[in-house]
């Protein structure tokens, strides 16, 4: 029989690998969890389309403003008009939708409007000032009489921002349908949407004159001017690619994109398929 020698040194070693040997797999088994953003006391950023607030001048040095919402490098581009109660902000769900969709979009505030102000060129205070109303609506009437030139410079503004190949459409609401109207039959516009149209005989019977231009009219049941006039328009209208939509109400223009929200994204994408 083999006799057994007992080594301290050699036994002590022997304990502490068998030790290792059963606490290693443990250990490696527990990975180290990632710190949270609340122990790391930070807030997740959430990415946003923000417009760029624009400016430009016109021929007689008076400045207009407004906000870019820029889509791809080359993409197509939106010319976004108000109407006569608002200013380009009312617009800012449908440029940030339409920039999503890779378009320009540009909204301008209108001379005496918005940020587009100056002591000779305020709506704001000519309702202050002026309490007889043949005498406000002379005024309104100079006032918008520089719509039809700013426009057009809106227009190639916009134009110099996307190229020259590329597609530009135009949302209008109230009173600003008629300034779609002039410029699209000056320069080339790929499509319309058109808000609560306000129209008197000769501007309706001047849309009835261009080309046939697809169009998506939105309007109220129970406003009466304006759905006669979209539903008028859009008989007219020969391209058929165009479409009405019509509400319950009498909400107009800006009011019926802010009440419905499904709106601005149905305009977004109709959009965007008219100029593919």
């Amino acid at each position: 029989m083999s006799k057994f020698i007992y080594n301290k040194g050699l036994y002590n070693r022997l304990i502490a690998l068998i030790s290792l040997l059963f606490t290693v797999p443990f250990l490696s088994a527990q990975e180290p969890s990632a710190p949270t953003n609340s122990q790391l006391n930070i807030t997740p950023i959430i990415e946003t389309t923000s417009p760029e607030s624009i400016r430009f001048t016109v021929d007689d040095d008076f400045s207009l403003s407004g906000d870019f919402y820029p889509g791809d490098t080359l993409g197509a581009g939106v010319l976004l008009l108000h109407d006569c109660s608002h200013s380009s902000k009312s617009y800012s769900i449908l440029g940030e939708l339409l920039a999503e969709q890779g378009i320009n979009a540009l909204a301008i505030d209108f001379r005496g409007y918005g940020e587009s102000t100056s002591e000779q060129f305020s709506h704001q205070s000519l309702k202050l000032k002026i309490k007889n109303i043949v005498s406000y609506q002379a005024e309104v009437a100079m006032l918008t009489s520089y719509w039809e030139k700013d426009v057009l410079y809106a227009y190639n503004y916009l134009r110099s921002k996307i190229g020259n190949e590329q597609p530009i459409s135009i949302v209008a609401s109230g009173c600003a349908v008629s300034e779609a109207v002039q410029i699209a039959d000056k320069m080339r516009v790929n499509s319309f949407v058109i808000l609560s149209p306000i129209m008197d005989y000769m501007e309706k019977e001047q849309y009835k004159n261009l080309i046939d231009i697809p169009a998506y009219f939105v309007s109220s049941a129970h406003h009466a001017d304006s759905f006669l006039t979209a539903q008028e328009l859009f008989s007219w209208n020969g391209d058929n690619r165009s479409t009405t939509q019509v509400f319950k109400g009498v909400n107009q223009g800006h009011s019926l994109l802010r009440r419905n929200k499904f709106l601005a994204q149905n305009l977004a994408i109709w959009l965007r398929g008219t100029m593919k």
